[in-house]
């Protein structure tokens, strides 16, 4: 990317600010609240220590943050070079409300409403960064800045790990619940072509954990049971119920998840996939109970006068489904035992009625 290099930087000094209070810390550097002296305004700096930090991976990270910065949902940096004797530092926008990470409530998540909003603008600052050739493979919430509490304005940040797509990227020393699948194989020595597809999972993953407060796995390998669990959900849905806390969702959402988090990245859905569910419920309270497959018997069809559908389904809802040579697809005018047939394992449908098509979802009255 040739505008990432072309960045004119300003030299600053890390006197030129008042430290007000520190706002995270890692193994890396830490991050702080400060004031600029000549400005008087409020900043963030990330700084960075010499020791743990090459001085070409934090050129690197800063000339992608500002280039990235005109975004509206990815924070923005300032266009400030800053080398103190012991840090590099980057200069950013101060988020009042701290990180998505903060929000979220153990076991509980945060409420739809606002994943729903988060969801909206992470998808199209990562569809953006893709759009400019980049993959930020660090998406998790810590890495999503809140300007508010309620989420309306919420904003990617930490593009330490930014590279082009189709760069190498070696295997990892550890693994960490949002890493795919491929990249959690990685061998030693081994490297991976970057696509976005990478940010896609973490971003499904990411979804996952707001909405439920917590991890859907410790790591995406076969020895995982809980992903071992999913993903046999996901080879064969139409046969298995959800596992585990996956049943909290509804059936919307087991879709865009299916997509998201789809075990070959070749067929993973870009992140702008989850747009075309936020006008539908993704919580438990529209969740439909798993259907049996459906088996005909103990029924004397010979005797039955009218056409016959097989539907499967819950207590409110029914999805018509067309069995053998069966075209016509058949609405409950009500729900009285004249209406149906039932055996254990079967629930019959007749009537005159057939306005619908196929898939048609059907409430019980």
């Amino acid at each position: 990317m040739e505008a990432v290099h072309t960045i004119e930087l300003t030299h600053t000094r890390e006197k030129d600010y008042e430290l007000l209070k520190t706002l995270g810390s890692g193994t890396y550097g830490r991050v702080v609240m400060a004031r600029e002296k000549k400005t008087g305004n409020n900043v963030a700096l990330k700084l960075m220590k010499k020791t743990r930090t090459k001085h070409e991976n934090f050129l690197n990270e800063l000339c992608v943050s500002i280039h990235l910065s005109d975004h509206e949902g990815i924070i923005y940096t300032h266009p400030i070079y800053v080398d103190s004797d012991n840090f590099y530092v980057l200069t950013q926008d101060l988020a009042p409300a701290g990180t998505l990470h903060s929000l979220i409530e153990p076991g509980v998540g945060i409420p739809e409403v606002k994943v729903k909003r988060c969801a909206l603008q992470l998808a199209r600052a990562l569809e953006y960064m893709h759009d400019q050739g980049l993959v930020h493979r660090d998406v998790k919430p810590d890495n999503v800045l809140l300007m508010d509490q309620d989420c309306f304005h919420v904003k990617l940040s930490d593009f330490g790990l930014t590279q082009a797509i189709g760069s190498l990227v070696p295997s990892m020393s550890f693994i960490i619940p949002f890493m795919s699948p491929e990249l959690c194989q990685l061998q030693r020595h081994e490297a991976l072509v970057l696509r976005p597809s990478i940010d896609t999972w973490a971003f499904g993953v990411l979804l996952f954990i707001i909405l439920t407060g917590y991890f859907p796995w410790e790591r995406a390998v076969e020895d995982d049971p809980l992903f071992q669990e999913f993903i046999y959900w996901q080879r064969f849905e139409n046969h298995n119920a959800p596992p585990g806390h996956w049943t909290k969702f509804s059936v919307n959402a087991h879709e865009f998840f299916h997509c998201l988090l789809s075990e070959d990245p070749t067929t993973r859905s870009s992140v702008n996939i989850v747009m075309n569910f936020l006008d539908f419920p993704w919580g438990e309270d529209h969740v439909t109970e798993h259907s049996h497959e459906t088996v005909i018997d103990n029924v004397d069809m010979e005797h039955l006068e009218t056409e016959l559908i097989v539907i499967e389904g819950e207590d409110e809802y029914l999805v018509v489904e067309n069995r053998g040579d069966i075209e016509s697809i058949i609405i409950i005018g009500d729900a009285s035992e004249e209406a149906m047939f039932r055996s254990s394992d079967t629930l019959l449908i007749t009537s005159d009625n057939t306005n619908l098509d196929l898939g048609s979802e059907v409430e019980i009255l």
